[in-house]
């Protein structure tokens, strides 16, 4: 979402605000999911998961939740790296 503003024009301060009234909370992507995203690397690759992909899985990897998304590579992937991954369109 935040890139969205950005291509807007919008500046860091202004995201932050935009972003800050979300009702959800936003996370850091410090050292450990860093990490964890890089450990995921060699059994996501043959799935075409990128870097956001592979920080979104390892967050609810840390938290032990399922990660939720559209994207049927994260399913298809799921047992390979160890998450469990629903689908919020049906297949």
């Amino acid at each position: 979402m935040g890139t969205r503003y950005a291509l807007a024009g919008a500046d860091g301060a202004a995201i932050r605000r935009l972003l800050g009234g979300l009702p959800f909370e936003l996370i850091e992507f410090d050292g450990d999911l860093a990490e964890r995203a890089a450990a995921l690397a060699p059994p996501a690759r043959p799935f075409g998961l990128s870097l956001g992909d592979r920080a979104c899985l390892a967050l609810a990897q840390r938290l032990g939740v399922a990660a939720v998304t559209a994207d049927r590579a994260w399913r298809a992937a799921a047992s390979e790296i160890g998450v469990t991954v629903r689908l919020i369109r049906p297949e």
